[in-house]
């Protein structure tokens, strides 16, 4: 079955719009400089800084800026969603603002038509700009995809080891002996048994043997 890897996702990352506060919205200056300085370089967020979103018959860097973001974005801003949504959708960016911990009045996305998100982070609340780093932070984490591997639970099987010659022999072999042939000649320096237990003969003894072998061939006479 499929199992997660722990501490393993794949990485995601987040378009994040700094639009700079306008009009009586000015003396907020100093800190969109310090939100921008906590966001810039962050790992994941792709931040585009704006003085504001052009119009549809506008040119120049914001609307190439505007025109390069592709999928869900991220608004920090010191004005009302409608006023980002609005500009982006007339740019053919149409985007839905969807609800997230800093912004849980916004209504769900309604029906099945593709729309990219739209998460609004309103900078004139009391203590945005000490927790918005913090609140884009736990927003991409929501957005991880967490990986899994295919595999079966439990341990594998240990590998066999390699059988020796000596563990293949067949079970019914006889054993290879050495054969010493019966008509092998002993070696010289073994005498025979019979030779060493008969004594030489004396003299008196071997004529007495001639005599009686004389005697012998007279009888044969």
């Amino acid at each position: 079955m499929p199992r997660p890897l722990s501490g393993s996702s794949m990485a995601v990352r987040l378009n994040v719009i700094v639009l700079r506060p306008t009009g009586e919205h000015r003396h907020f200056d100093p800190a969109c400089d310090d939100a921008v300085g906590q966001l810039l370089g962050r790992p994941g967020l792709d931040l585009v800084l704006l003085d504001r979103i052009p119009g549809p018959d506008e040119s120049g860097t914001e609307r190439l800026a505007v025109e390069s973001i592709a999928g869900d974005v991220a608004c920090v801003g010191w004005t009302e969603a409608e006023k980002v949504s609005e500009p982006l959708g007339l740019l053919g960016k149409r985007v839905a603002r969807v609800p997230h911990r800093r912004d849980v009045d916004a209504a769900p996305v309604q029906g099945d038509e593709p729309i990219a998100k739209l998460y609004h982070f309103d900078m004139r609340r009391e203590g945005a700009s000490q927790t918005i780093l913090a609140d884009l932070q736990a927003l991409l984490a929501t957005r991880q995809t967490p990986m899994f591997q295919i595999g079966m639970a439990g341990s594998t099987s240990p590998k066999q080891t390699k059988a020796t010659s000596a563990s293949k022999a067949q079970p019914n072999a006889a054993p290879i002996q050495n054969v010493t042939p019966s008509l092998a000649k002993p070696p010289a320096s073994e005498a025979s048994p019979l030779a060493s237990a008969t004594p030489p003969l004396t003299k008196n003894q071997s004529t007495d043997l001639d005599a009686l072998v004389d005697e012998l061939d007279e009888l044969d006479l």
